[in-house]
């Protein structure tokens, strides 16, 4: 099939998640010429939004958080500050059958509740102070910024300087409940941003209308082309060929910005760092979220509660049950919405089971914390991600270090996404705004 020639435009960008709609929207606030092709038929990515029987479900990303300065710069310019709403404070981990509950801005309560004893709560504040100048100053959306941890696992690293302890009831069901990995395949930067953010009493923020709002609102500002898929990047020393939808698209500067997996089949790279980066392996994850009718009650041990976690020692299948009222009372008009989060080795052997089957497992297991649950639920809705978050293996922060050094940079391809910064919204975001700011300096 011949290739039609398309229009030229001085950047194009590829994919309309949320690291791509940054990196857009600052170019274009510059004046800049962009266009941003996606693949799907929806912008947002992993943080969209579905309205199902009056019930809000954010179908990937969650929620925000008060240190997550540059989307909330960018819902503040959309005029959204008004829409961005604290969630409860309360949590829960699970230790020997009891949901030990907490506030993650009090760290008292990680002791009073049960989840630690006192030595392993005493150890754990002891290497919190000792690294409290990285704690608090350290950007938690720059992950290279963390590099100088980049050296071993966090399972390593707890075991050996704080508790056991700590890695199975602390750091495990957080990472497995929001990333779906495991501690002793995760380096030590990812841990302590995350200790970081208890160590700033960062709180957890929500979206009325749903997490995909904020990233609409920034489509709505830019050109974006929906159902274009890219099949091939081919960069020369003057510009650069994109081939979408068999149409030959030509810029001077390409942002591609799609799951590591994705990046590497439509591009290839001379350059070492690239090329592994783009190597980076992602956690797969199903998300049941389970609408119930006005019956059902919460028992009075969740009522406040918007997330809980539970440990591997504890659990079967499910990693996390988010609690959706107690996120943003606007998500639920009747009944309660639960969004639960199977664990990524539990993913990956229901993937391709049939729903029915999905949410039998589940809600039987659910039963333990949930109960009466199973006879007052009015419908479901899964969601597989297959590739939903990239892996902070040892090595992905320093990686960053040097794929930022100018040296190591394709001269007109970038590269954005989760797997270019931190594993969460305010990372990607983070990597599109760096590689919007990489062309326009090399334009000046």
């Amino acid at each position: 099939m011949l290739m039609s020639e398309s229009k030229s435009f001085q950047v194009i960008v590829i994919g309309a998640g949320i690291a791509g709609l940054t990196a857009a929207y600052f170019l274009a606030q510059k004046g800049i010429s962009v266009k941003l092709f996606e693949a799907s038929d929806r912008v947002g990515g992993r943080m969209t939004t579905d309205i199902v029987n009056d019930f809000i479900l954010d179908r990937g990303a969650q929620f925000l958080s008060s240190e997550y300065n540059l989307l909330l710069s960018i819902a503040a310019e959309l005029g959204l500050k008004s829409n961005i709403h604290e969630t409860s404070p309360w949590s829960a981990i699970v230790r020997n059958g009891k949901i030990c509950r907490m506030r993650l801005d009090n760290p008292i309560h990680t002791l009073t509740s049960g989840l630690l004893n006192l030595s392993a709560w005493l150890k754990l504040g002891w290497r919190s102070w000792q690294l409290r100048q990285s704690l608090n100053s350290l950007s938690l959306n720059d992950y290279s910024k963390w590099a100088s941890f980049d050296n071993e696992s966090v399972s390593s690293w707890t075991n050996r300087m704080i508790d056991p302890i700590v890695t199975e009831y602390l750091f495990e069901p957080m990472l497995q409940g929001f990333y779906f990995q495991e501690p002793e395949a995760t380096s030590l930067s990812l841990s302590m941003a995350l200790l970081a953010f208890g160590f700033r009493r960062s709180r957890t923020l929500s979206i009325s209308g749903g997490i995909g709002t904020l990233a609409e609102s920034i489509a709505s500002r830019l050109d974006v082309d929906l159902d274009s898929l890219v099949s091939c990047i081919e960069s020369s020393s003057d510009s650069v060929s994109v081939n979408v939808n068999n149409s030959q698209t030509k810029a001077e500067y390409v942002i591609l910005a799609i799951p590591a997996v994705n990046a590497g089949q439509i591009f290839t790279s001379s350059c070492e760092i690239t090329n592994r980066l783009m190597s980076t392996r992602y956690s797969t994850n199903i998300n049941i979220a389970i609408m119930t009718n006005e019956k059902f009650l919460l028992p009075d041990h969740l009522k406040d509660v918007y997330g809980l976690l539970i440990p591997r020692a504890e659990r079967k299948n499910i990693a996390s049950i988010g609690i959706e009222s107690n996120k943003n009372h606007k998500y639920t008009h009747h009944g309660q919405l639960l969004n639960i989060m199977l664990s990524n080795k539990a993913s990956e052997s229901m993937m391709f089971d049939k729903d029915d089957s999905i949410v039998e497992t589940v809600v039987s297991e659910a039963l333990k914390y949930l109960p009466g649950l199973s006879n007052k639920i009015s419908s479901t809705r899964i969601y597989r991600w297959k590739h939903a978050e990239p892996y902070s293996h040892i090595g992905r922060a320093k990686d960053l270090v040097q794929y930022r050094d100018y040296k190591y940079l394709e001269e007109r391809v970038l590269l954005a996404g989760d797997y270019m910064s931190m594993p969460f919204t305010e990372g990607a975001s983070e990597s599109g705004r760096w590689a919007a700011e990489q062309i326009l300096k090399n334009r000046i």
